[in-house]
């Protein structure tokens, strides 16, 4: 498992959004003191343009991954329910009650986060993640499936009947519901700004509807990439076994993008 850099950000940005938010709302991104506990100094991040950009959108705030105003809103809403919402993706299981988590100080693998993205484009639904999804016998009879959804009216039905008397099938979606429908399409659309104007911008010459998040650790030492189309989630990871930089220009938006 490696630190995820913005990758995360996201998190904290449905944790908003949840907590009654908006794409519009607005967050200042100035300079900021932040209080970690007895004996520790206090938290002060930074920018990677090393400017501060006053009035921001959350919106913006993502497209643009704006350190500081992302760990202003995630100081407002409360890191409690920050890492309520990283824990229930599954992302991390036990997340740090730390201000620099939502700048992606917590640890996970790539797996993990394309099943979390794939939870948010989906509408909001569990997936876990499978290599096999079915096996049939040699009558093309199903004997395992993945898939444990609830089909009722699912039947073989005569080839000559007429089309107006078929009884139309009904599929039971009886998944877990990770965040509302609502609160997936606000951060889908805000991931799709992300390609549009913001760090993803490689992205658009997919030629296709793609959302998208891009992430880098300090030294450049893990640089992510996790998008989406409408049909498909796909993640990119590159570092070094060992942690080691892959020089200061390298980032999720260059080389993993």
């Amino acid at each position: 498992e490696r630190q995820t850099g913005s990758i995360l950000k996201t998190f904290a940005y449905i944790s908003a959004l949840e907590n009654g938010y908006t794409p519009a709302s607005i967050v200042i991104d100035e300079e900021i003191e932040l209080n970690q506990g007895i004996n520790r100094p206090p938290y002060k991040p930074k920018n990677n343009e090393e400017q501060f950009f006053g009035p921001t959108t959350l919106r913006v705030g993502l497209e643009k991954s704006r350190n500081v105003a992302t760990v202003r809103l995630a100081s407002d809403v409360g890191l409690n329910k920050v890492v309520e919402v990283i824990r229930r993706f599954g992302v991390n299981d036990k997340p740090r009650k730390i201000y620099s988590i939502v700048l992606g100080s917590a640890e996970t693998n790539l797996i993990k986060v394309v099943r979390a993205y794939s939870m948010i484009v989906n509408g909001g639904k569990e997936i876990q993640p499978t290599l096999i999804e079915k096996i049939q016998n040699r009558e093309g009879k199903t004997i395992f499936a993945t898939n444990k959804e609830e089909c009722r009216n699912c039947k073989i039905t005569d080839k000559n009947v007429e089309i107006s008397e078929l009884i139309i099938p009904n599929i039971i979606d009886n998944r877990k519901t990770i965040i509302d429908s609502a609160t997936a399409y606000q951060i889908t659309s805000m991931l799709e700004g992300v390609v549009q104007r913001g760090t993803a911008w490689r992205a658009k010459a997919i030629g296709k509807p793609i959302g998208a998040k891009t992430g880098t650790t300090n030294d450049s030492n893990d640089a992510w990439f996790v998008g989406f189309s409408p049909d498909l989630v796909a993640g990119v990871y590159i570092g070094f076994d060992r942690p080691t930089t892959l020089r200061k220009n390298e980032t999720g938006a260059s080389v993993s993008a």
